[in-house]
């Protein structure tokens, strides 16, 4: 068990880092996160971790770090929360080289969100001016540094803050728009095209039985609606509670675009809408009302087609139907998505 805090010696002897509890975590694995720093980002221990961020802060950012206080995995990602004579910033890490390229665009494009004034957390430029930095280790590391932000997960009981996730969206969507989306593309989970052949092909998956009446709606949706005539744009990629951070009545930032990519914006807000409720290992299906609420947040700044509105409809059932586990359904995914047909 690691101590209140624990301090670590740097080169040089002088230079000195405090290691806070509770130290290292994974964010969703269950791998034990002393063997996931190693080796995947060649950082030996915590106090490895804290000197290479401390020296990273410092050689790209002229920050001076006193003291970090944890370290969250995930992947081939890494969060470090470190204390600097600026205040608390957030070091973004990835080992994954192939992906540096994009971050480097994805660092940039949050440059200019937040200089649109949208709530983002845009990484701060380095002593060189560049957002994001390779920084050597036993392998090359990409590091980003962005500010903390303090606030509230996301509560889909909050109405009022609900609208306003949806307003939100829509204002990103337009802005996103502008964009070049070149540098994102085949970003995860993109849908550029219609999305009938993507349902269509997993159907035979779903958990038909258990959910007999949202099924059959979505089979008989696919068989009528025209096909989906909107162009894809550039769009979040990952619009649930967990990315939204309130403070009070306002959304303080949306966070985590790591999985910004090219598709269909209906497709984003219908997946935003059923996972709305979702955090990090909390699971939960999203109230009806919270959905429209959502939606009807997100057409008071963007006016979707009538296509794009039925589309709607068999995006979120095909979402929806998809969350029901093989097993035990404690978070109640199957009642939920059922319960949202509408009575005609």
């Amino acid at each position: 068990m690691l101590p209140a805090w624990q301090t670590l010696s740097e080169h040089p002897p002088t230079y000195r880092v405090r290691m806070f509890a509770p130290g290292l975590a994974m964010l969703w694995e269950d791998t034990d996160p002393n063997v996931a720093l190693a080796q995947r980002f060649g950082l030996a221990d915590l106090e490895a971790a804290a000197g290479w961020v401390a020296r990273a802060l410092r050689d790209g950012w002229g920050l001076g770090v006193s003291g970090v206080e944890r370290v969250l995995i995930s992947d081939v990602n890494a969060l470090a929360w470190a204390h600097t004579d600026r205040g608390v910033v957030v070091v973004k890490i990835c080992s994954h080289e192939p992906a540096f390229g994009r971050l480097d665009a994805i660092a940039a494009l949050l440059g200019h969100l937040d200089s649109l004034h949208l709530p983002v957390a845009a990484p701060i430029a380095g002593l060189d001016g560049r957002r994001r930095h390779v920084v050597p280790n036993d392998r090359p590391l990409s590091v980003a540094v962005q500010p903390r932000v303090e606030g509230d997960l996301l509560d889909v009981g909050d109405l009022a803050a609900v609208r306003a996730a949806g307003q939100l969206v829509g204002r990103l969507h337009l802005a996103l728009a502008d964009v070049d989306p070149g540098p994102f593309a085949d970003g995860p989970r993109e849908m550029r095209g219609d999305p009938r052949e993507s349902i269509t092909s997993t159907l035979d998956q779903l958990p038909s039985s258990r959910a007999p009446r949202a099924h059959a709606r979505l089979v008989d949706l696919l068989s009528t609606l025209p096909a989906l005539d909107t162009t894809p744009q550039l769009a979040h990629g990952d619009i649930r509670g967990a990315n939204i951070l309130l403070r009070g009545q306002e959304i303080a930032a949306l966070l985590d675009f790591d999985e910004v990519s090219i598709r269909h914006r209906t497709v984003e807000i219908s997946l935003g809408a059923v996972l709305l409720a979702t955090e990090f290992r909390r699971w939960p299906p999203t109230p009806p009302e919270a959905q429209r609420t959502f939606l009807d947040g997100y057409a008071d700044i963007v006016e979707l087609t009538d296509n794009e509105l039925g589309w709607s409809e068999a995006l979120r059932l095909w979402f929806g139907l998809g969350q029901i586990p093989p097993g035990d359904d404690h978070a109640g995914w199957a009642s939920a998505v059922e319960n949202s047909i509408r009575n005609t």
